[in-house]
């Protein structure tokens, strides 16, 4: 910002805030004089105490055309020097602007920290992220390769079991039908 120039009525500004300031009170002066006939002394009278009174103009633009204005008044008589009202020069908002800048940086660094905390949070998600999706994968993979299930081993102890029993019983029916073809024969 220092490499841009800030000039407004031919006063050079060094900061952005002053510049914008004393640009918008040029504006203000431009319109004053299109519209308000300053030749009228009792105009110009009531204009420069309107303006004095409510402390509309703060900058150096705005005080030069107070200056000027206070000066026509004072040449043409109408008002004599210890009559007119002064024209009031602040120091105030200079320290306010230097507090401001200073919160403003206070601002700036804790958003800078916010934006920080959040690219580390938003890291740490996505490894967790793609950490959870590889587990996924791979469990989607064991059940779609694999054979063999949690109960594979209990189901084969069962069927073992199971057929052992018809072999038993196979046996015995084969047996009693023996013992009735004997008796069936005597």
């Amino acid at each position: 910002m220092k490499d841009k120039e800030y000039i407004v009525a031919g006063y050079r500004f060094s900061d952005d805030h002053d510049y914008k300031e004393a640009k918008r009170e040029a504006e203000t002066i431009e319109y004053i004089k299109a519209n308000t006939d300053l030749n009228d002394l009792n105009k110009a009278v009531k204009l420069y105490h309107k303006l004095v009174e409510r402390k509309t103009l703060k900058t150096v633009v705005g005080f030069a055309f107070l200056k000027e204005l206070q000066e026509r008044i004072i040449k043409d008589g109408i008002i004599n020097k210890d009559n007119i009202p002064c024209i009031q020069v602040e120091r105030n908002n200079k320290l306010a602007k230097e507090y401001s800048s200073s919160i403003k940086q206070e601002q700036e660094k804790k958003h800078l920290d916010m934006i920080e905390d959040y690219k580390t949070r938003l890291r740490n998600s996505r490894i967790i992220s793609i950490f959870l999706v590889i587990i996924i994968i791979i469990m989607i993979l064991i059940s779609v390769f694999s054979d063999r299930s949690v109960f594979t081993n209990y189901e084969n102890k069962i069927l073992n079991k199971y057929s052992a029993w018809e072999e038993d019983l196979n046996a015995r029916e084969k047996a009693l039908q023996e013992k009735e073809d004997l008796q069936s024969v005597d």
